[in-house]
């Protein structure tokens, strides 16, 4: 894969994002500890665009945890840059618990890049609540069913395949690294702007396969037009019994994509501690697993101590996709 040049593309535009934006980090004032919490709506910001992933695994939290807290939790699409501006504009907000950001697993991926200027400990990270995985998606007439399948064909037939991914370097394409790595096979991985062009470009004929996730191509896998052919996740879907995990393949790959809450730096301890008490409680509502269930999301109860090591554990399996993307 000559995929370098489009990986220095992707840390060039996360530093210019960054160059642009002045951080700041406020402090906690008295006034601001006397004062009830959260008296006022708070901001959620959210650095992918609508519809997406992240965006849905969001709203569906937030709108548990405005119950909790009794007030609105307003979400906010920031986004640019690969997620850069959405976390930069976090980090430069008042640290006064009136904004929020979803923490994702893909935080982690600017050291790894070369670039210390976003990191997991510029944030409180204050909990995980939903986790899915990429899902591997084909044609539903296609002459491969499983990923086993898919590698066969590619190994007698090299240079002639493709796989669609999201944009280059990104979640969905970092497991088809991992794998494509693992089985030593050398498909052209596609970028598309989203999971629209993604699944147009594979009903139409012009890729192979696609790396998605379930929400997004599970209309046209109903429709009987689209087939689930391999999961990332660590278990099988529950509702989809029958499509393999890459982990029981054989492949050591469990690559999943989780959702957390999170905060600028500097939040007060009592703040903090009423939005996790508020987390909580939403973990154990059983109609938000329910939600989120019907959509490939799963549950994902980390406290922030838990989540935060998670992030960073997440930060080291980055560095060795990198070093592949660099070869």
């Amino acid at each position: 894969m000559t995929l370098a040049p489009k990986l220095r593309t992707i840390a060039l535009s996360t530093a210019l994002a960054i160059s642009a934006v002045t951080l700041h980090q406020a402090g906690s004032s008295p006034a601001m500890a006397q004062e009830e919490y959260p008296s006022r709506p708070i901001e959620w910001i959210v650095m992918w665009s609508a519809g997406g992933g992240a965006d849905t695994a969001t709203r569906i939290f937030t709108k548990y945890l405005e119950k909790e807290l009794g007030q609105d939790v307003v979400v906010k699409n920031v986004t640019g840059a690969g997620g850069t501006i959405g976390y930069l504009t976090a980090m430069q907000a008042d640290a006064d618990g009136y904004t929020l950001v979803s923490a994702l697993s893909d935080l982690p991926k600017y050291v790894p890049l070369g670039n210390d200027s976003i990191k997991v400990d510029n944030f409180d990270i204050l909990g995980g609540f939903a986790v899915e995985a990429p899902i591997i998606v084909a044609k539903a007439d296609a002459e491969w069913d499983t990923p086993e399948d898919f590698v066969k064909i590619v190994e007698a037939e090299p240079g002639e395949h493709t796989i669609g991914v999201s944009n280059i370097g990104g979640v969905h394409h970092q497991p088809v690294v991992l794998w494509m790595d693992a089985a030593g096979i050398d498909a052209s991985v596609i970028a598309h702007k989203g999971s629209p062009q993604m699944n147009a470009a594979l009903l139409g004929g012009h890729t192979d396969l696609i790396s998605s996730w379930v929400k997004q191509s599970l209309p046209n896998v109903q429709s009987g037009e689209l087939k689930y052919v391999g999961y990332f996740g660590a278990e099988r879907l529950d509702q989809f019994p029958d499509v393999p995990t890459f982990k029981e393949l054989g492949y050591d790959i469990v690559w999943e994509h989780s959702y957390g809450m999170a905060a600028p730096k500097g939040v007060p301890e009592d703040r903090q501690q009423i939005l996790q008490d508020a987390m909580a409680a939403v973990w154990a509502n059983p109609a938000f697993a329910e939600e989120l269930n019907k959509l490939g999301l799963r549950l994902h109860k980390r406290d922030g101590e838990e989540y935060r090591k998670e992030l960073l554990e997440t930060q080291e399996s980055m560095g060795k996709v990198v070093e592949i993307l660099n070869q």
